[in-house]
């Protein structure tokens, strides 16, 4: 009998051993998808949070602003986190939606540049830092907007920034031509290039 009990405790010790790390990456998963410190105290990257991963993370690095890259396929249709909007509203925290847009134009700036410059205004006033950005899977959209804030403000080059979003799982960047040559192109302000620059209109006429 007390070979069983010694047996099914090494069992059951082993199974604990082995299931925890697994358990705790699908906890990670469900709740803090994606989840990347860009720079501390400034900006945050993710995939959808979940209710209680979004309330975790804004209590544990004092989040005042959330900038998401979703929107419904249908603009008459209600954006699929909008909870997460009127979760923001509620807690007095800023909130910006940055519809996708297309990133390649057959002439002139692409459509994304009106995003872009919009993102560049949230992030250049420190009264909305630290500010958290997320698109669904925290990979592609996401990804693209934190390889501007390292070109714009760490200085990084466009190869270093592109192969931060390439390893952070973005794997098909380099056969989406459109995402790939706007970064590859970018010319951030500081190179003293007004292509892709700030426009004049403010980021508070956005919804907090």
């Amino acid at each position: 009998m007390r070979r069983l009990v010694q047996a099914s405790a090494g069992v059951l010790l082993i199974a604990m051993i082995v299931g925890a790390p697994v358990w705790y990456y699908a906890y990670q998963r469900k709740h803090f998808r994606n989840f990347r410190t860009v720079r501390t105290g400034v900006l945050y990257r993710s995939g959808q949070l979940t209710r209680d991963g979004l309330k975790k993370v804004i209590r544990e690095h004092s989040i005042r602003t959330v900038i998401t890259l979703r929107a419904a396929d249908d603009p008459s249709e209600m954006p699929p986190d909008w909870e997460e909007e009127e979760f923001c509203r509620k807690e007095e925290i800023y909130h910006f939606r940055l519809r996708p847009k297309c990133w390649w134009a057959p002439e002139g700036d692409p459509p994304a540049c009106e995003n872009v410059r919009r993102f560049l205004e949230v992030l250049d006033d420190p009264k909305y830092h630290p500010v958290l950005v997320h698109c669904f899977a925290g990979s592609h959209r996401t990804g693209a907007y934190c390889a501007i804030f390292r070109m714009e403000y760490d200085r990084w080059d466009n190869d270093e920034a592109l192969n931060e979003v390439f390893n952070a799982g973005y794997e098909h960047l380099y056969q989406e031509e459109d995402v790939l040559g706007f970064l590859q192109n970018y010319q951030p302000r500081w190179k003293g290039s007004d292509r892709h620059s700030v426009s004049t209109s403010r980021a508070d006429t956005q919804s907090r």
